[in-house]
């Protein structure tokens, strides 16, 4: 890169990728600079490298200074690992000198605390006023194995393979795991990147710096908050747009993690539902594993998107087929059967099977016939229905393999597919020297590790497809004004009827003559509910009575309500009983709208009424929505059987709630910032009917932070 190249390359081109750097507390008793050094000479990293210790001592044959500003030259960045008593004057010193990126390993900062975030804080005014990158603090640095350069103390390991995959980790010690396990699977790394506190270089600044990067195929992440998300969201579509798949593994799904992270790097996790809702909506692939993490992302960059779902599996073995099979439909793959053209293709050069089923076994045919190997997954890339084709063998391990010609074979197919194939190992096995020679020998980066862990990866190709697609809605709604405040479960109907939200019709009264009256008009049956915005659960107090016929039964209920009301609930201040006609049959739904702190209001959809608590089944999705991001939310329901007809019932119009939803949506938007949530529990539909029954809108000054998780919608009220 020339200099005028290197001047106008993306802001963190000199952090990342520096022509001359400076270790700052060398010596051969720190093993933070010892890491580092060994790092870059295994790299071979040809660029200038400068020491500072206090003393001036020499170290790994290299001279040293006292202060950066003894040093030499321009400096592109520096690596800080002194204790964290000297850490604010050490970069100052390194600032003063010029040095404009800085890594430091040091930690003490906001992961420890009120004392740490202020040091922090003192450090970040510092770095900030002075047009300062800093890589941590509490990083253990990156590698760049493009560049042959790297700050830090990763513990170095040569990486044998071309690399395709970029990482980052708010963990050092995670990142050196991914790196070992990725190795092994015969996978390379581009960048390696740990990110520590995040203080002003974030997971976001560092993804739209890597997607920038044609060698980067997929980035892997190992988060622990995402500190930005209106700058995450922005980087993850440019990433989307470039076609680089991000594949995360973040931790939350527990309530321990949360205090565990807050120690590691200072991370406050968020809510773990709601960041599934964000990766659904911006195409980031989830996984739960560090296995997971380095095969999905290494099958996603090998592939890139599928133009169709379909996969077609290819043995010698019908007991993997058998377990191909299980696994497959557990991962979500697809393995459609073959068409009939494909079919009568294959019974050219297999008749003898008797059968072209998917997954195909070859049988011993492919023995005594090995270009088999080579006629079959070219007719298979022509099926209309299939888009990625696996051949499952297992990659040499020795220089002369048994079978030889077959895997020579193997190796041509996968050299001249013209559709996406990929080579599968029968188990899980560390790919030795021999085969990553025989990956090179045939311009392959990858092989899917074994069965299980192969098709989950798949299966997260097949959704990443998909999903990649399909343009993100964007993450933050406009800004609008403040039209009501409704306090109660009426005024709630009545706002949400403004908003072209169908509702029940209702009457407010204030004696059982009233009642009577109303339930004439209203027709029979009706139901009775209390109405007060100091009581929460109707039920609990007695302020609910349901199915009642006749001027009798509904004076009597009016009585008995604000009788036991008063002795349940006495300091509740009643503003009447509401009179509704009673619904019977269709589908109860539940719709609730909370406000996240980081991603602002998220949308949980459900069967309503009894079915949220005794089934925990909602799905979550970001607002805005648009139509099909409802119906899937809906669809990713375990009872979404209950919604298609169950046992002759009608089926619910999903699109045509997903517009009812929408407009509920809207509504709550325009309740402004205030809003903590606002919830229809039931939205009832019958045929082509559809209505919102009940409704609440709940306020930040009236709400526990508990109570406003997104996850705690739908409790009865």
């Amino acid at each position: 890169m020339t200099d005028s190249q290197f001047k106008d390359a993306h802001r963190l081109e000199a952090l990342f990728n520096p022509r001359s750097v400076a270790i700052v507390g060398a010596s051969e008793r720190n093993h933070f600079s010892n890491l580092a050094v060994r790092a870059l000479r295994g790299l071979e990293y040809t660029g200038s490298i400068q020491l500072v210790n206090q003393r001036g001592a020499p170290a790994y044959g290299i001279e040293s200074v006292t202060s950066c500003k003894g040093l030499t030259g321009h400096v592109d960045a520096a690596f800080l690992c002194v204790p964290v008593a000297g850490i604010l004057d050490t970069a100052r010193d390194a600032i003063e000198f010029g040095i404009r990126n800085l890594v430091i390993v040091t930690s003490g900062f906001a992961e420890i605390g009120a004392e740490g975030a202020a040091r922090e804080a003192e450090l970040l005014e510092l770095c900030n006023s002075t047009g300062t990158r800093v890589l941590g603090p509490n990083s253990l640095g990156f590698r760049n194995n493009l560049g042959k350069v790297g700050l830090g103390s990763i513990p170095f390991v040569e990486q044998p393979t071309k690399p395709s995959i970029a990482l980052i980790s708010a963990s050092g010690s995670v990142a050196a795991a991914v790196i070992n396990y990725g190795i092994r699977q015969g996978t390379g790394f581009t960048h390696i990147i740990a990110t520590g506190n995040e203080m002003n270089v974030t997971t976001s600044d560092i993804i739209d710096y890597l997607v920038g990067i044609p060698e980067v195929r997929a980035i892997a992440l190992f988060l622990e908050e995402v500190r930005d998300p209106a700058k995450f969201a922005a980087a993850a579509e440019r990433a989307r747009l470039a076609g680089k798949p991000i594949i995360t593994l973040k931790i939350g799904a527990a309530e321990t993690t949360a205090a565990v992270a807050a120690a590691h790097t200072g991370a406050a996790v968020g809510d773990d539902k709601v960041f599934d809702a964000v990766c659904d909506r911006l195409a980031i692939v989830r996984v739960s594993t560090v296995e997971a993490l380095v095969v999905t992302a290494a099958t996603l960059a090998a592939t890139g998107p599928l133009a169709r779902p379909g996969v077609a599996f290819i043995s010698i073995s019908g007991g993997m087929c058998e377990i191909a099979s299980d696994f497959g439909d557990a991962a979500g793959v697809s393995i459609p059967q073959f068409s009939e053209a494909t079919c009568a293709e294959l019974a050219t050069v297999i008749s003898d099977l008797g059968q072209m089923h998917n997954p195909l076994d070859m049988t011993g045919a492919a023995v005594r016939d090995e270009e088999l190997w080579v006629k079959v997954p070219e007719i298979l890339s022509r099926d209309p229905a299939i888009g990625l084709t696996i051949l499952t063998w297992d990659i040499p391990a020795v220089a002369e393999p048994s079978m030889p010609n077959t895997v020579a074979l193997i190796g041509k197919s996968l050299q001249q597919a013209k559709a996406p194939i990929l080579l599968m190992n029968n188990a899980e096995n560390v790919i030795n020297e021999h085969g990553r020679a025989y990956l090179e020998r045939f311009d392959q980066s990858f092989s899917l590790p074994g069965i299980r862990h192969g098709l989950e990866a798949v299966g997260k190709l097949a959704w990443w497809s998909a999903r990649v697609q399909r343009e993100a809605a964007p993450l933050v709604a406009q800004t609008k004004a403040v039209t009501a405040k409704p306090s109660d479960e009426r005024q709630t109907l009545d706002f949400l009827a403004s908003h072209d939200v169908p509702v029940i019709p209702t009457q407010i009264v204030q004696s059982a003559e009233a009642a009577v009256a109303a339930a004439q008009a209203i027709g029979e049956p009706v139901v009775l509910k209390i109405l007060s915005t100091d009581i929460a659960h109707k039920s609990e107090v007695g302020g609910v009575a349901l199915n009642l016929i006749g001027d009798t039964a509904v004076a009597a209920a009016f009585d008995k309500m604000m009788a036991t009301v008063g002795e349940r609930a006495p300091k509740a201040k009643i503003d009447g009983v509401i009179v509704a006609p009673m619904r019977s049959g269709g589908v109860e739904l539940l719709v609730g709208i909370a406000r996240d702190p980081q991603w602002g209001l998220v949308c949980a959809v459900g069967l309503g009424g009894f079915w949220v608590d005794a089934l925990a089944d909602t799905a979550l999705c970001l607002l805005p929505a648009r139509r099909e991001d409802i119906v899937a939310a809906f669809e990713s329901l375990r009872g979404i059987v209950m919604l298609r007809g169950y046992r002759g019932s009608e089926p619910v119009d999903l699109n045509a709630v997903a517009d009812v939803v929408i407009r509920i949506a809207t509504a709550a938007e325009s309740l402004g910032d205030d809003l903590a949530a606002l919830e229809v529990n039931p939205l009832l539909v019958t045929g082509d009917r559809i209505e919102a029954l009940d409704a609440l809108a709940v306020w930040t000054d009236t709400l526990t932070p508990e109570t406003l998780a997104p996850e705690t919608l739908g409790s009865e009220k």
